[in-house]
């Protein structure tokens, strides 16, 4: 059974701000990951406009995560490294988004993301024009991203705005304000293992969410008052650098296991 979620992410920001918040965020983030030892390298693979027969005019890229550090040990099990990456199709026709993760190693994994993005509260019923049987199995999941008390967001204060600290109950009294409502659903349609990962999925997804929105806010000195045109020559920047250091990682564990082979 394909488990399906509603993630309701509430920001102190507007929904443009957000749109440009977002893709600062993600590249950055990117670029971040690809720097670390243990992080999880992404090449850029496309990123550029295209039409989606639903969405219409959107802004289309495909990425590969390659993360296999970051599975569980029992999923590390059936992953071997060689197929140890997600790859993340996205149509961004902001203010609505849709993104699909599948993994090339399973062909029945899939992670559909569908997120609409609107200027309120978190409080609308059912954004998503979902059926009647379709909300009775929802699951909504409220993300705070002030909700832990030594986190950044908590306690920061924008230089630029002047917005924060976010104290307890900041989400009804905050202007400007939006909310991202993600419709989630995951399947792994394998027998033994569906509950397992596909729980540990939506975890995956919480988390990214909590940490990547939370980023957002914290880093909004340097992304406030930046244009579209702006982020997309800093997204092409990242690009480039983290395919390149995505690729020498690559030889140099390639180069390690033959010294390997060698020395043996």
């Amino acid at each position: 059974m394909v488990v399906v979620k509603e993630y309701r992410v509430v920001m102190p920001v507007t929904v443009e701000e957000y749109r440009i918040a977002q893709l600062y965020m993600t590249a950055r983030t990117q670029l971040m990951e690809a720097q670390q030892a243990d992080g999880a390298g992404v090449e850029i693979l496309e990123n550029h406009p295209a039409t989606h027969p639903r969405l219409g005019a959107s802004q289309y890229t495909r990425k590969l995560f390659h993360i296999d550090r970051r599975f569980p040990g029992w999923l590390r099990m059936i992953a071997p490294k060689s197929g140890s990456c997600l790859v993340e199709e996205s149509y961004n026709s902001y203010p609505h988004t849709l993104t699909q993760v599948t993994f090339p190693l399973f062909s029945k994994f899939k992670i559909t993301i569908e997120t609409i993005h609107r200027g309120d509260r978190g409080k609308e019923a059912n954004v998503h024009k979902l059926s009647s049987e379709q909300m009775k199995k929802l699951e909504v999941v409220n993300i705070d991203i002030a909700e832990k008390r030594k986190e950044d967001s908590k306690m920061f204060r924008s230089q630029r705005t002047g917005r924060g600290p976010l104290e307890r109950g900041w989400q009804e009294r905050v202007d400007p304000v939006m909310c991202a409502y993600k419709l989630v659903s995951c399947e792994f349609d394998y027998w033994g293992l569906q509950s397992k990962v596909e729980s540990f999925m939506h975890q995956y997804e919480r988390d990214l969410f909590f940490n990547g929105n939370r980023n957002m806010f914290c880093w909004i000195d340097e992304w406030f008052g930046l244009t579209l045109a702006d982020v997309r020559r800093f997204e092409a920047q990242v690009a480039e650098r983290t395919n390149l250091i995505t690729e020498v990682s690559r030889y140099t564990s390639r180069g390690l296991l033959l010294l390997t082979a060698m020395v043996r």
